[in-house]
C-alpha cells in the first residue's frame, strides 16, 4: 500500500511524536520510522480482511511502508491476520478475532475469523497498528505492553444488536473537523446512524494533518476541512446528512440564548478550547481526547448533571500554563495571545518578524496550536529545550473517534447497555477494560459548575436538577 499522503511534514510529525516517546532525537526517530510492514490474510475470510484493509490504512500514515503478503527490501515485519500460513521468513505479529475478542500476538489461528461488526474490525485493527509498534521498537516504548494481548468485546458494555439497529442523532453538531473527527466518521460509517450532523471548523487542511486525519489525501490541502470531511465522507452515510459549518461552533448563526445546542460531540484539540465550549451550554457532550499516544479519555455527560461537565475534565493545569508559554515564547507573542486560541492582526505582524519565511496576512484567524504544529513539522521552529507540541499518530486518533461512536452507539442505540459512568480512560496499549469507567463528579473550583449564574442558566435551559446520584 502506498505512503504516498505522508507529506514531508506529516511524517516529521510523526518523527517528533517517537521522538518524544523513545527520548531521541528528531533525525533518529524519522530514521527509525522508515520500517515497512507486510501484511498477510486470506481474502476468503471477511474479518480478516477488514482487520487487514483497516491496519494498512493507519500504518500506512504512520510508518514508511505496507504492503499485501509480500516483502521489500526495508519490510521488519509481518503481521498475519487470522488462519493464514506466513509468506516471509521474517518476525511476525499474529492477529486472530474470535466470537467474543481478538487476541493479538498470541499463537498461530487454528480456524477462520468468527464474524464480527464491522466496527470492532476496526478497533482490533487500531490495537492492532499499536502491536505492531511493539513488536518492532520494543522495550525502547514506555508503555509495558505484553503479548498475548486479548481484547474482550464484552468489556465494551454493549448489547450486540446496537451494532446493527439504526441510531437516531437527530440534529447535532460535530465540534472538529481534525484527527478525532476523521476517525470519528471513519468509524461511524460502519453504524446505522441517521439524522444530520453539522461539521463545525473554522480551518483548512494543512501539511501536517496528513499523518493522522485520516480522510485527508494531499489534493485536500489548503481546503476547508468540514467542506472536505463532509464531500469524502457523506456517500458511506445513507442515512445521515452531513452538513459543512465553516465556522467555530461559538459563531454559528443558529446560536442563540435558547437551547439551541441540543446534542454536541467534541473533538477539538485542546484543553482551553473544551472549557470555552462548555460556555456554549451544550444539552449533551459526548467528547474524546488523547493525550499523545499514551491514553484516550472518553466523556460524556447530559445537562443538568450531577457528575463532571468538560470545564470539571479539562481544568487548567501545569501542563497547559506550560504549553501556552512555550508557544508564546517561540512565536514571539504574549501567553494572552495564545490564550485567545486565534491570531489576530496585530499578533501576526509580530509573529512575522519572530518566525522567517511567513507572511502576516496569511496568518490572521488561524489557531495558535495549529501554526505551532505547522511550523514544527516544517522544522522552522527549533526549541531551546527540545520541547514540542506533538500529534499523536494515526491509529490513536482513529481509536478515540472509534470509541466517540461506541459512546454514543451506547447512549442513542437500541439495547441493554452499560451507561452508569461518565468518564473512561482507556489505552491502546493495553487491553480494554471496562473497570476503568468510572462516575466522576463536579471538579471542585470549576468554573463552570462552580458558578451559581452558569448552573441556573443550564436548570432553565435544559430543566430542573435531577436527583443525587446514588452509588
Amino acid at each position: 500500500m502506498s505512503t504516498d499522503n505522508l507529506t514531508a511534514e506529516a511524517r516529521r510529525e510523526n518523527a517528533a511524536m517517537l521522538a518524544a516517546a523513545l527520548g531521541i532525537d528528531l533525525e533518529s526517530a524519522g530514521e527509525a520510522l522508515q520500517f515497512g510492514v507486510a501484511i498477510t490474510f486470506d481474502p476468503a475470510d471477511t474479518t480478516a480482511a477488514a482487520i487487514a484493509d483497516d491496519l494498512a490504512a493507519l500504518l500506512g500514515r504512520t510508518v514508511g511502508g505496507v504492503t499485501f503478503g509480500i516483502a521489500e527490501a526495508d519490510t521488519v515485519l509481518e503481521v498475519l491476520v487470522g488462519k493464514v500460513d506466513a509468506n516471509t521468513r521474517l518476525p511476525s505479529l499474529l492477529v486472530y478475532v474470535g466470537s467474543g475478542g481478538a487476541v493479538i500476538g498470541g499463537r498461530p489461528a487454528q480456524e477462520p475469523c468468527a464474524g464480527i461488526p464491522r466496527v470492532l474490525c476496526l478497533l482490533v485493527a487500531c490495537y492492532a497498528a499499536a502491536a505492531t509498534m511493539q513488536a518492532v521498537f520494543g522495550a525502547r516504548l514506555p508503555f509495558e505492553a505484553a503479548f498475548p494481548q486479548r481484547i474482550s468485546f464484552d468489556q465494551l458494555g454493549i448489547d450486540p444488536g446496537a451494532f446493527v439497529g439504526p441510531v437516531a442523532l437527530g440534529d447535532v453538531y460535530l465540534a472538529g473537523a481534525g484527527a478525532i473527527g476523521n476517525g470519528f466518521l471513519w468509524a461511524a460509517r460502519h453504524l446505522n446512524f441517521t439524522g444530520t450532523l453539522h461539521i463545525v471548523d473554522d480551518d483548512v487542511v494543512s501539511p501536517g494533518n496528513l499523518n493522522r486525519q485520516i480522510w485527508f489525501a494531499k489534493d485536500d490541502i489548503g481546503l476547508s476541512k468540514a467542506e472536505r470531511l463532509s464531500s469524502l465522507a457523506q456517500n458511506e452515510f445513507p442515512g445521515l446528512k452531513l452538513t459543512p459549518r465553516t465556522h467555530r461552533l461559538q459563531d454559528l448563526p443558529e446560536k442563540s440564548d435558547g437551547p439551541w445546542l441540543r446534542r454536541l460531540l467534541v473533538a477539538v484539540d485542546s484543553r482551553r478550547a473544551r472549557r470555552k465550549i462548555q460556555m456554549e451550554f451544550p444539552g449533551e457532550v459526548f467528547d474524546a481526547s488523547t493525550t499523545d499516544i499514551r491514553e484516550i479519555v472518553v466523556h460524556y455527560h447530559r445537562q443538568p448533571t450531577q457528575g463532571a461537565c468538560l470545564s470539571c475534565i479539562y481544568e487548567a493545569d501545569q501542563e497547559e500554563f506550560t504549553r501556552e508559554h512555550h508557544i508564546a515564547e517561540h512565536l514571539g507573542v504574549s501567553v494572552e495571545d495564545v490564550r485567545s486560541e486565534r491570531i489576530n492582526p496585530s499578533a501576526a505582524d509580530r509573529i512575522a518578524a519572530h518566525v522567517r519565511g511567513i507572511e502576516a496576512s496569511a496568518l490572521v484567524g488561524i489557531a495558535y496550536d495549529t501554526l505551532f504544529k505547522q511550523l514544527c513539522g516544517e522544522g522552522a521552529l527549533r526549541t531551546l529545550e527540545g520541547r514540542r507540541v506533538v500529534a499523536p499518530f494515526a491509529f490513536v486518533s482513529v481509536l478515540a473517534g472509534t470509541l466517540l461512536a461506541i459512546e454514543i452507539l451506547r447512549r442513542v442505540g437500541v439495547g441493554r447497555n452499560s451507561v452508569d459512568f461518565n468518564y473512561w480512560r482507556v489505552s491502546p496499549w493495553h487491553c480494554v477494560l471496562e473497570r476503568r469507567r468510572i462516575f466522576r463528579p463536579p471538579q471542585v473550583g470549576c468554573e463552570f459548575c462552580g458558578n451559581t449564574v452558569l448552573r441556573s442558566v443550564n436548570a432553565a435551559l435544559w430543566g430542573a436538577l435531577s436527583p443525587p446520584r446514588t452509588e
